[in-house]
């Protein structure tokens, strides 16, 4: 690939299990990303507001609320780019942009080098996805997930985020070969 020293930037959107991390994992681990993650500063926001607090989903997107109440819809966009440029690097992947004004902000921000992925799997394979991991802010129940899931898409407006990406990616049964053969389409482009 050409262009090694351009800055570029990739937002990953999704619902919760639709492989936004995975995806993050692989740019870091083959192509030298460097991640920020908004849901990364939520979690550490609330580690330092409480050492007894149990991370739920909820108790996140509250947080989340109460900070874009307070500060502005773009908060936690500003803390990221804060870390970007304070990171100094080349090539950033920031999984987890929820909202289509997050993707807008750094389409200002990283003029012609963002792109933003909407990665999308099946209810069934992202449920699946979600119940495997080992974290305390997973869904206890189908029912549970069912009503995340449901609360997630119309509260963060995903159908509008998936219409301004820039790329939608099905990652419903494909493995790390090719989804490395999609993303390097993508970083062709932008580089």
């Amino acid at each position: 690939m050409s262009g090694r020293n351009k800055t570029i930037v990739i937002g990953l959107s999704s619902l919760p299990g639709g492989g936004k991390d995975y995806i993050a994992d692989i740019l870091i681990e083959d192509y030298g990303f460097y991640k920020v993650s908004p849901g990364d500063i939520t979690r550490e926001l609330l580690r330092q507001a409480s050492k007894t607090i149990t991370m739920t989903r909820e108790i996140q997107e509250q947080l989340t609320k109460d900070l874009i109440k307070k500060y502005g819809q773009n908060y936690l966009m500003e803390l990221c780019y804060r870390k970007i440029l304070k990171s100094k690097k080349s090539r950033i992947v920031i999984p987890g942009l929820r909202y289509s004004s997050d993707v807008e902000f750094y389409r200002e921000h990283f003029d012609g080098t963002f792109a933003n992925l909407f990665v999308y799997a099946s209810k069934k394979t992202r449920y699946a996805r979600l119940t495997s991991r080992n974290r305390e802010d997973m869904p206890s129940s189908y029912a549970e997930f069912n009503r995340q899931d449901t609360a997630q898409e119309k509260r963060y407006n995903l159908r509008k985020t998936k219409d301004v990406s820039d790329y939608k990616i099905n990652n419903e049964h494909k493995n790390k070969r090719q989804l490395r053969s999609e993303l390097e389409k993508i970083l062709e482009k932008l580089s």
